[in-house]
């Protein structure tokens, strides 16, 4: 009886231990930080905040570039999260954009976050050199959020980049890089679930 009760015991004391282990890291994107320890099936209304670009490192872009580049951060921020949005709804999720002068209204959970870079890449390197080099691509950085508590549930980091590809050109595949981002932040919510 002694026994029993000992193990009783011990089983009510680890339980809390237990309880507060975070769950295990999907191994979908770069860096990954799952802080919660509950999956996050509970989390049925998405919110997306629009990727800020404010403190954007750009790569292999000059100063013409430039002038363009500023233009097609729209598209490449809007890409992101109407994929985002499009995936989510697909995986079963109610999801929306946030617009920038509402709240998070009736989302259970908010995934936003930033651009951190973008690169042009060298079109000279992918044809001359191939194998990767030259490639275009970008970098994201952002966090699931509770929309109730402001609870962190997760962080990330995830770059995407892309070689040669004789359809597009290196604005056209930024922008395909913004839906592959989203593509795998998905992936990365769907199996924290």
């Amino acid at each position: 009886m002694k026994t029993l009760l000992a193990l009783v015991a011990v089983l009510i004391l680890s339980m809390p231990v237990m309880s507060h282990a975070g769950m295990k890291a999907p191994g979908v994107l770069d860096d990954e930080d799952v802080i919660t320890s509950e999956g996050l099936a509970k989390y049925r209304v998405i919110g997306i905040k629009i990727f800020t670009t404010d403190n954007i490192e750009y790569n292999n872009v000059d100063d013409e570039e430039m002038t363009k580049m500023k233009r097609e951060l729209r598209d490449y921020q809007d890409t992101l999260a109407k994929t985002l949005r499009n995936n989510l709804e697909d995986s079963g999720f109610e999801a929306f954009i946030i617009k920038d002068d509402e709240g998070a209204g009736n989302a259970d959970m908010v995934v936003e976050g930033e651009f951190t870079s973008i690169n042009l890449g060298s079109a000279a390197a992918r044809i001359i050199f191939g194998f990767g080099a030259g490639q275009v691509g970008i970098e994201t950085k952002g966090q699931l959020v509770d929309a109730k508590t402001g609870d962190v549930l997760a962080k990330f980091k995830h770059e995407t980049t892309s070689g040669l590809d004789g359809s597009l050109d290196k604005w056209q595949m930024i922008n395909r890089e913004a839906a592959d981002n989203a593509d795998d932040i998905t992936e990365f919510i769907e199996k924290l679930k």
